[in-house]
């Protein structure tokens, strides 16, 4: 159905113009110079088909459009946006199609990044894999590559996702739902920059658009070049590059293909495609802008995506690399928080690759095949309003490759606190890359080069005793290891553990500095992998608190999760030092853990990068022996009970489940503490505890407390002991008969009744427990008011 167009932004003046690019049979005994382009006052010219211009997917006609963009370029300029459209060849002009579109800043005729120097013009190649691939021209779609202000045949300054390329999404989306060759409805396509395009649209929901795909996109164009006040080398060198790709200059030559004439490019878009170099005002602006690092700038904040989605519901199918290398799950889940509409993903430990990626070998880069009939199917269910029966809205790989479905992400889990301990470190930057230091010492797993692995020993290791990096206020380390600064680390896991989500950390401060934070999952032969890490600079309050990346990495039963903190000491970012100590005092770390009982596996293969990552992540030497200092579990354990009240003195059976096997639960009333349970292998225990005798009538609360410190509570309603009736004195005088009776014993094995429920969990120290819960031993405590019963079910 023809949806409803409402008039556009652009009105009565969005004046369009259709370049039909003629390609006239060229005979051998009368060469013909090639025919320039020409206007058409046509709707919809017939085209270009592959057979007259090779750059033109096979099946498809390809024609070039512009029109203006609403905002002003940031020197004043108005701005002319370009189009290639690409309609299944020998479809009517008139015939309605849904649009399939991606806006971005590659598609030059020139070439995607650099200059290719082409033989000849024609429309950019970068999603010919999804043309064709998908089968899109027979599928009834038309495609469509905008070009960003400033890039390809577009006029304007460049503003790195800003004000203005945010009004050429929505221009570009309200002009081709409004084109009479179209259904009006409108999905955004792209990977990398042009996947950010489609958050744009998404987060300025302009009339027509239906849906989005987004492949590793930038969460936050201020993520991609600065992390929490410390600049990244790309803070230059990316708005450098981007200019570059401005300057492509078009094809100026025209070509000879199989008899066919093909033109160089029209003056119309030669003069565009040197706007930027004509304009030097442009880069100005842009460095100027880009320098910033305070997020909250206003710069900054207009790009925040996750902050300004503002509860859209237009539909997302994205992608993402938890061990990106370039667009990184840096605000993602906020972004995936703040928006309110349908969600699906395909999430794992691949680099920047897309759905339908092969390695030289011939494997899917990600692992899993099938990314264009996902593609297809979301788009035919949100542009053709065809029935789309979806089973799960996440495909999620784990680091050991395999894949499991599930509806829903990072959202679904366990919530944990963990304490770090205090210490101390020398923000020296050791490892990072300044002038006179080209070769870091020190280096880290997280190295992105071969120049940054050079030496070994850090900056200060000759100075004097407590001054070099890692060391205490005394002069003592504050960690079995200076390289890796201060370690917390968890006891050996009882049971397999999913980190997921997007932890967060909180760092309570003396001095001036930045701070890095690495999360390590740790084997039993002590070979440490890095799987997340972030940096900050920190807050000058003493309150310093972000985020690490957003992650999905499962430790194993036996190993254990270790955090240290301590100075930026790679090269991935550009700090700059303060060279004094800084104090930590406190810190806590909340990270979101799942068990993996309840996978749902589903087809795919392991990413062949997760090896890459596992190798090029992991600590050259075995890590220090760290002191365990909390308990790591993603139980979510509870007790209930049985009956409605008991009596004071009598007893109540309670059933555990859902705990760690093998593992210490401790049981207290509210006036104190009772001995302790340790469950079985299936993480349960069952058993009876005694009232106190002197316990008042009214609610009495039992509470649970888990090895990791979660704790569950049981309600009891205590009533009053039964106080029998005297016997009245007989008138008559005494003589033999029966004794009277005595008042009732409390009953042995009573039982009572109320609703447990699980409270918030943190990550207790191991000595929270007290030593009663740690030694519990499955046996009869009736002295101490815990009876068991497992051995009355076997007796039974």
């Amino acid at each position: 159905m023809k949806a409803i167009r409402r008039a556009t932004t652009l009105g009565a003046a969005l004046a369009l113009t259709t370049v039909t690019l003629t390609a006239a049979p060229a005979f051998a005994d009368e060469p013909k110079s090639p025919t320039a382009p020409r206007a058409s006052d046509s709707p919809l010219a017939a085209g270009t088909t592959h057979a007259q211009n090779p750059s033109v997917p096979d099946g498809a006609a390809w024609t070039e459009h512009y029109f203006p963009s609403p905002v002003a370029s940031s020197n004043g300029d108005p701005v002319t946006l370009h189009a290639d459209v690409l309609r299944p060849a020998g479809l009517s002009p008139d015939a309605e199609t849904p649009v399939i579109m991606s806006i971005g800043p590659y598609f030059s005729h020139s070439g995607m990044n650099e200059d290719t120097h082409p033989d000849h013009t024609g429309p950019s190649a970068r999603f010919t894999d999804l043309i064709t691939g998908a089968g899109l021209m027979e599928k009834g779609y038309t495609f469509v590559y905008v070009d960003l202000r400033g890039f390809g045949g577009s006029t304007g300054c460049i503003d790195w996702q800003g004000p203005g390329e945010q009004a050429d999404v929505v221009a570009a989306v309200e002009w081709a739902a409004s084109q009479p060759w179209s259904t009006g409805a409108v999905g955004l396509y792209g990977k990398s920059y042009d996947a950010s395009t489609g958050l744009v649209g998404i987060n300025r929901q302009p009339e027509g658009l239906k849906a989005v795909v987004a492949q590793e996109p930038s969460w936050s164009a201020y993520d991609y070049l600065v992390t929490n006040d410390v600049p990244r080398p790309q803070q230059t060198i990316s708005p450098l590059s981007y200019l570059g790709i401005a300057n492509l200059p078009g094809v100026d030559r025209a070509y000879q293909h199989d008899g066919y004439d093909i033109a160089p490019d029209t003056d119309t878009y030669l003069e565009a495609a040197a706007y930027e170099k004509s304009h030097p005002e442009c880069a100005e602006t842009l460095l100027a802008g880009t320098k910033e690092t305070d997020r909250s700038s206003a710069f900054w904040s207009i790009r925040d995506f996750p902050a300004n989605v503002g509860g859209s519901s237009v539909p997302l199918l994205f992608t993402q690399g938890l061990t990106e290398q370039n667009t990184k799950p840096e605000g993602m889940q906020k972004y995936l928080t703040n928006h309110t509409g349908e969600q699906r993903g395909w999430l794992g430990p691949w680099d920047h690759v897309r759905g339908n990626e092969k390695d030289a070998e011939g494997r899917l880069q990600m692992g899993r095949a099938g990314w264009f009939d996902e593609v297809t199917a979301f788009y035919d269910a949100h542009l053709k309003e065809q029935t789309d029966t979806v089973d799960s809205r996440f495909f999620v790989q784990d680091n050991f490759g395999h894949w499991r479905t599930t509806d829903a992400w990072g959202t679904t889990s366990k919530p944990v606190t963990i304490a770090l301990r205090p210490g101390s470190y020398l923000d020296t930057g050791r490892g990072t890359v300044i002038d006179d230091n080209p070769n870091p010492t020190n280096p880290n797993p997280l190295v992105q080069s071969a120049a940054l692995a050079a030496g070994d020993t850090a900056p200060g290791a000759d100075a004097a005793p407590g001054t070099g990096p890692g060391t205490g206020i005394d002069g003592a380390p504050e960690s079995n290891d200076q390289k890796l600064g201060v370690v917390t680390e968890s006891q050996p896991l009882r049971t397999d553990v999913r980190l997921t989500g997007t932890p967060s950390i909180e760092l309570h401060t003396e001095g001036a500095g930045n701070v890095a934070v690495q999360l390590w999952d740790i084997a039993p032969d002590r070979t440490g992998v890095t799987i997340n890490t972030n940096v900050a600079k920190l807050s000058a309050d003493g309150a310093t608190r972000f985020s690490l990346l957003g992650m999905d990495w499962t430790l194993l039963a036996g190993h254990t999760l270790a955090v240290t903190y301590d100075t930026i000491d790679w090269g991935i970012w550009t700090p700059t030092p303060s060279n004094t100590e800084v104090v930590v005092t406190s810190a806590t770390l909340a990270v979101d853990v799942e068990p993996t009982t309840g996978d749902v596996p589903t087809q795919g293969d392991r990413a062949p990068f997760l090896d890459h990552y596992i190798d090029r992540y992991t600590w050259d030497d075995p890590m220090p022996v760290t002191a365990a200092s909390f308990v790591l579990s993603a139980s979510t354990g509870a007790i209930s009970g049985t009956t409605a009240s008991v009596v004071a003195g009598s007893a109540v059976e309670v059933t555990g489940a859902g705990y760690d096997p093998e593992a210490p639960v401790a049981l207290s009333w509210a006036a104190g503490a009772l001995d302790g349970v340790v469950t079985d292998a299936q993480g349960a225990f069952r058993g009876s505890v005694t009232v106190p005798a002197e316990t008042e009538p009214g609610i009495l609360t039992l509470s649970a407390t888990a090895e990791d410190g979660g704790v569950s509570a049981l309600d009891v309603e205590v009533a009053a002991a039964v106080v029998p009736t005297p016997t009245p004195t007989p008138s008559v005088p005494p003589g033999p008969g029966p004794a009277p009776s005595p008042a009732p014993a409390p009953l042995p094995g009573g039982s009572g009744s109320g609703s447990g429920g699980s409270l918030a969990a943190t990550g207790a120290p191991l000595d929270a427990l007290g030593a009663a819960a740690s030694t519990a031993v499955l046996a009869a405590l009736l002295g101490a008011g815990l009876v068991l019963l497992r051995r009355r079910a076997q007796r039974g």
